[in-house]
């Protein structure tokens, strides 16, 4: 956990990171550690499903207890802002203001909304 945000149940899927005060645009949220994956790797749904695209051939899965717990949302309040190669740490940073408790998303990917369509 951090001093803002917590991974509790969430609506949406499972378990959610929500705010645990207001969070303003732009405000960093978390930073997570990265391990890498070769994108051929044959992992298991429950790791699969935690992947980040990352370079062309490796994915990235977070190592942080926040960074893998954001669930997807077509118009997220949340985003990925930066990526950081040589130290494999990745930055979330609020899209729009947030409300506490809310529940903070990002966008996965069109493929994923897609999935989400069909189920």
């Amino acid at each position: 956990m951090t001093a803002i945000v917590e991974v509790k149940h969430s609506t949406v899927h499972g378990k959610g990171v929500f705010a645990k005060r207001n969070i303003k645009k732009g405000e960093l949220i978390v930073q997570s550690h990265m391990a890498l994956i070769h994108v051929n790797e044959n992992l298991p749904e429950v790791l699969a499903t935690l992947q980040f695209p990352w370079t062309d051939d490796y994915d990235a899965i977070c190592l942080s207890d926040v960074g893998s717990f954001f669930n997807h949302a077509s118009q997220p309040n949340a985003e990925i802002s930066d990526r950081d190669f040589t130290n494999l740490i990745q930055s979330f940073r609020a899209k729009a203001d947030i409300l506490e408790s809310d529940e903070i998303t990002i966008y996965y990917n069109d493929a994923f909304d897609t999935y989400i369509e069909e189920y």
